[in-house]
């Protein structure tokens, strides 16, 4: 939140967007076979952060987990 803030008033004009995300429980060897996630389910909310189209401007600051703002 900080660094996006702060990017926001040192570089308004670059159009990055800085957020936090967690993939959740992932089937990875280092998490195991029981995890309920599969590691494109895991993907999902890091590739959709970095695709978000040109011109977005949110999320932006936030912590996204299953592709929704989550409260911090």
């Amino acid at each position: 939140m900080i660094h996006a803030r702060r990017l926001s008033k040192e570089r308004p004009n670059d159009g990055v967007l800085v957020n936090a995300c967690c993939p959740g429980w992932v089937r990875t060897d280092m998490a195991g076979d029981k995890a309920p996630k599969s590691p494109e389910e895991g993907a999902l909310t890091p590739v959709y952060l970095a695709l978000l189209p040109p011109g977005a401007t949110a999320p932006h600051g936030k912590f996204v987990s299953d592709k929704e703002v989550q409260p911090w």
